[in-house]
């Protein structure tokens, strides 16, 4: 049985270079305006950014030719590999069969000991100001789990569940901040909680055994003992690392003479689409969001800020189109398909074939450079 390269859980290795990016900002698709602003400020994005602008149909940039701008580094076709890219060590493969096991930790419940403090703990409390109980101030019998000294928690709720028994029901006082946004009628008022301690919540590890390994592992990689797991794991770190390597390597040897404004505009506006997006999950919209997580002034600030992260993820997208266009390298919609397998069509629709077949080509260049280094 051919056996799959093993994914490394910690190290996320990603197929797609430039996919990455794209795929954490959720729907692309849609007709908001990405052109150019009101009044004096540039930019003025609300959304709608078409991934697939600027790209001709062939997944190459429109109107741009790459080797115009860009002197590939002597050498480039046979990259030596430095010993610490392609040796692993023991410490190495352990962290990735310990994140193994802890994606397949299970959940157990505690209850023959007291709470200690980094403990994350099930309880049930009812809140009440001068004996009167308020709004929002109860879990309602449903349990809920917090962590001390991770979750946030009024005052000190959760240092005075340290010591206390699962089982235990006693009163947890404290004193609401003033201001306190969230209600503001409690601000700097004292409170009493009733608290009960359900239990304290333990993560067990699976055994880790040629058993195990064949359960989790044989339908989905062809593993069937701890032995053939460890040595994919060093195989997956070598290409993450071989990976890694060979587009800093070329990112650092090629001479770029300019990078089209196009491109470092394109940029710009997925920089803009995946905080768009982001500032969503918060119920804010963009410039809100900018502002007050991200402290900049404005859209315009934000990416004048960001321009030499911008102008490299350019740079880097103009030095791979460099190598496919001196290596003769194409792609078309059946090397897209191969690639993104089921994913194929939810892409397109997202973010255009175009695009899609740019993240073919540059992921086909990568693995080019990859197969040939040594």
């Amino acid at each position: 049985m051919k056996k799959r390269t093993f994914k490394l859980l910690s190290l996320a290795l990603c197929l797609a270079m430039l996919f990455t990016l794209a795929g954490c900002s959720g729907d692309a698709s849609g007709s908001g305006d990405s052109s150019a602003a009101e009044g004096d400020a540039k930019y003025n994005y609300t959304g709608g950014f078409d991934y697939s602008q600027n790209i001709a149909a062939d997944g190459r940039w429109e109107g741009v030719t790459a080797l115009d701008y860009v002197t590939l580094p002597e050498g480039y076709e046979a990259i030596t590999l430095p010993e610490d890219v392609t040796t692993v060590s023991d410490e190495d493969v352990q962290a990735q069969v310990d994140s193994v096991l802890a994606s397949y930790a299970t959940t157990i419940e505690v209850t023959d000991r007291a709470v200690e403090d980094g403990d994350t703990v099930n309880i049930d409390y009812v809140g009440s100001v001068d004996g009167v109980e308020f709004e929002g101030g109860s879990t309602q019998g449903a349990g809920t789990s917090v962590t001390i000294g991770v979750t946030s928690y009024i005052d000190d709720f959760l240092e005075q569940l340290i010591g206390h028994m699962p089982g235990e029901t006693f009163n947890v006082e404290v004193t609401f901040p003033d201001p306190y946004e969230n209600n503001p009628d409690l601000a700097g008022k004292d409170a009493v909680f009733v608290t009960t301690i359900n239990y304290i919540e333990d993560s067990q590890l699976p055994e880790y055994n040629d058993a195990f390994v064949a359960e989790k592992f044989a339908d989905n990689g062809g593993y069937t003992t701890t032995a053939e797991l460890e040595q994919a794991i060093k195989e997956s770190i070598v290409q993450y690392n071989t990976h890694n390597y060979v587009i800093t390597y070329m990112n650092d040897n090629s001479t770029v003479s300019q990078v089209p404004d196009t491109m470092k505009e394109y940029q710009a506006y997925v920089m803009l689409d995946y905080y768009n997006t982001y500032a969503s999950y918060f119920g804010m919209e963009l410039n809100d969001f900018i502002s007050q997580m991200l402290q900049a002034e404005s859209q315009d600030a934000l990416v004048e800020a960001q321009a030499e992260n911008i102008e490299a993820a350019a740079k880097e997208a103009l030095i791979l189109q460099a190598v496919a266009e001196a290596q003769g390298i194409t792609v078309d919609t059946a090397a897209a398909q191969e690639m993104m397998g089921e994913n194929y069509e939810t892409a397109v629709s997202q973010y255009g074939e175009p695009y899609v077949l740019m993240n073919t080509m540059a992921n086909k260049v990568i693995d080019q450079l990859m197969s040939t280094a040594h």
